[in-house]
């Protein structure tokens, strides 16, 4: 039976120390022989994923740091599809308005398969109406393109109309996906938001992680313990909390017993996006990270040498199944897979100078 941990990365990272001690135990109790060998081997092998483990563990207590809600305010959280807002601010979001603040919720891309708009926003209304909203704090928009579409008129029409809601609502906090590199279209929100944000505006901005092919031993340790966890003999599985993608630190937001039960409430309204996994997987306290206003980026992160690259070109040489259970990794952004966002390409059509 497999054992699944969900944020707690102390303990599959304790699992591979008594891993190591066990082989360095059975290592020295044999002495010599081929099987001796086999045990060094193991125990060399398993100190190595402790020592990562343990080096995940330092970089969280550097990069993840505690903070309360700041009061009242106008937040707006921003989102291309229905589940991403209550996933990256749900529980601020509902905190928010429990202590008297105003949030509104803004979806920007609906779901283009026959049908499903339609569900997956009533689904977003339940959702929030479990937090105290109404269906007048949810607003449903069109202004993203199609996913595997570029259309740079499309985005500057979208940028146009993100600036006018920012004027009309007058937010003290925006909230919004990260530019990460996960989904093509949650790049697109943080990116437009790049364009209309203006040093004149005195509103905090957040950008949330939610998933990606980034990894790095410096700046996503809970990427790292799940990687290494998968060793554990197949009898582990780390689920972690989206982690970063540079050295900006993940800012967790204390959420009260009653608030992070009204977030789980809240995923579990999205029954077309797998109710129960997103409980189970997406339920953390708040993580945001304060946008940098200063920073132009065209992609999320260098691909040239990157843990994707990687596993791409490992695909090319030996059975791909194989190098995906051994080197798990979403194969790019989703909508430009096998490569990654590229905001120039995006944003910039062929006559634009």
């Amino acid at each position: 039976m497999k054992l699944e941990v969900y944020f707690r990365p102390a303990l599959p990272v304790g699992l591979l120390i008594a891993a190591a001690c066990l082989f360095w135990g059975a290592f020295l109790a044999l002495g010599s022989g081929a099987v001796a060998v086999v045990a060094l081997a193991a125990a060399l092998f398993y100190t190595g994923l402790s020592a990562f483990g343990v080096l995940a563990l330092l970089r969280l207590a550097v990069l993840e740091q505690w903070h309360d809600w700041p009061g009242p305010g106008r937040l707006l959280i921003l989102a291309p599809h229905e589940d991403d807002c209550v996933i990256s601010a749900g529980g601020v979001g509902a905190l928010n308005r429990r202590i008297g603040g105003t949030t509104r919720i803004v979806y920007l891309a609906p779901d283009e398969a026959p049908g499903m708009a339609e569900r997956r926003a009533a689904e977003a209304r339940a959702a929030w109406r479990v937090a105290g909203l109404g269906d007048d704090d949810v607003l449903h928009l069109d202004l993203l393109p199609p996913l595997r579409q570029r259309d740079p008129h499309k985005l500057r029409r979208a940028a146009d109309r993100l600036r006018s809601l920012i004027d009309e609502f007058r937010p003290t906090a925006v909230v919004m996906p990260m530019f990460e590199g996960g989904h093509v279209h949650h790049d697109m929100v943080a990116a437009l938001m790049g364009t209309v944000v203006t040093g004149d505006d005195r509103f905090d901005v957040f950008e949330a992680p939610e998933y990606s092919p980034y990894a790095s031993l410096w700046y996503t340790p809970h990427r790292i313990v799940a990687l290494c966890s998968r060793w554990l003999f197949g009898l582990v599985t780390y689920y972690g909390p989206p982690d970063g993608i540079d050295g900006r630190p993940i800012r967790r937001y204390r959420l009260a017993p009653d608030d992070l039960a009204c977030k789980r409430r809240m995923l579990a309204a999205f029954e077309s996006q797998n109710a129960p996994s997103l409980v189970a997987t997406r339920s953390y306290a708040d993580r945001l990270v304060s946008f940098d206003r200063n920073a132009k980026r065209s992609v999320p992160f260098d691909f040239r040498w990157s843990y994707l690259r990687f596993a791409l070109a490992m695909r090319r040489l030996l059975p791909p199944r194989l190098v995906d259970r051994l080197l798990p990794v979403q194969l790019g952004t989703i909508g430009r897979e096998c490569s990654l966002t590229d905001w120039s390409k995006e944003w910039t059509t062929a006559r634009d100078p």
